[in-house]
């Protein structure tokens, strides 16, 4: 598998059997057989029709519809988001002890944000704490792949307006310590964050960003959708014009590296290599941190 296959237009066939996998068993198991049938049916339907025009978040959003309008299943993330913004908001004045005693505070910040990627109930289903903070003591040696730190550096000190497009719970806080040290090292810069528009999975809303506090560092605002990643077709114009306008736009997670690949030089991908898919296309070790300029 070529990294241009998991970035084209066309869904990979493993991206399809990872989604089939999770929707087809997903209706409880007293459903009579017609129904399970029929739903299967247009899970199917739904996977087969979308994979030439549509990215895997989109997808994920259009199978996620049905499960619910057939069977009235939604997982409430809301406790989960609660408690991992409140852990790593535990963890932040430590972390940023570090940063400050840091010879390179920036480096540091870059590299426990791309850590935070590891928060992410997408692709397992379940996140380990104890792994979470393991990643955070050996952040200063986490392994790197992709353009170097010393380019996204650059980038940061000159330009004039940073967007950064967040992903997970408990992540937008390590988000938060990056742009803090954003407003440090390039203080005449306008940061803007951009969180979903509403509930998807654990991601991070406006309600997660009143949580931690991520107005005192950037101006926040929701894209308009409830998309996994940032679909360009279905974000609002606020959203857009930043993408447009903005010198450097930082952008977190593997959803939205897939919504966003190809679609701008300004763009750095950070995110973890979580995925098999990613390790092998890369290949890198799982958990690797990948930092990876748009074109």
């Amino acid at each position: 598998m070529s990294l241009e296959q998991i970035t084209s237009p066309t869904l990979s066939p493993r991206c399809m059997r990872c989604m089939l996998d999770k929707y087809l068993d997903a209706c409880p198991e007293d459903t009579p057989w017609q129904v399970r049938a029929d739903y299967l049916r247009l899970v199917l339907r739904t996977v087969a029709d979308g994979s030439e025009s549509m990215t895997a978040p989109e997808i994920s959003d259009a199978l996620s519809g049905v499960l619910r309008d057939w069977f009235g299943i939604t997982r409430d993330y809301t406790e989960i988001k609660r408690h991992f913004n409140e852990l790593v908001l535990g963890i932040e004045p430590q972390l940023a002890e570090r940063m400050a005693a840091s010879d390179d505070p920036l480096d540091l910040a870059i590299r426990c944000a791309l850590v935070g990627n590891f928060i992410d109930f997408g692709p397992t289903g379940d996140v380990s704490e104890e792994k979470l903070l393991q990643l955070v003591d050996q952040a200063s040696a986490m392994a790197l792949y992709g353009e170097s730190l010393a380019d996204l550096k650059e980038r940061i000190a000159e330009a004039h307006t940073v967007t950064v497009l967040t992903d997970n719970c408990g992540e937008v806080v390590f988000d938060k310590l990056l742009m803090a040290q954003i407003a440090r090292i390039n203080p005449k810069a306008q940061i803007m964050a951009i969180v979903r528009g509403a509930d998807t999975s654990n991601d991070a809303t406006m309600d997660d960003a009143r949580q931690v506090g991520l107005g005192s560092v950037a101006r926040v605002i929701p894209n308009g959708s409830s998309i996994a990643g940032t679909s360009l077709s279905h974000v609002n114009e606020e959203t857009l014009a930043a993408l447009r306008e903005s010198d450097l736009v930082i952008s977190k997670g593997l959803a939205n590296y897939e919504t966003l690949s190809g679609r701008g030089e300004n763009i750095y991908f950070l995110f973890l290599c979580k995925c098999a898919l990613y390790v092998e296309a890369f290949g890198v070790p799982l958990y690797t941190g990948m930092i990876v300029r748009g074109v």
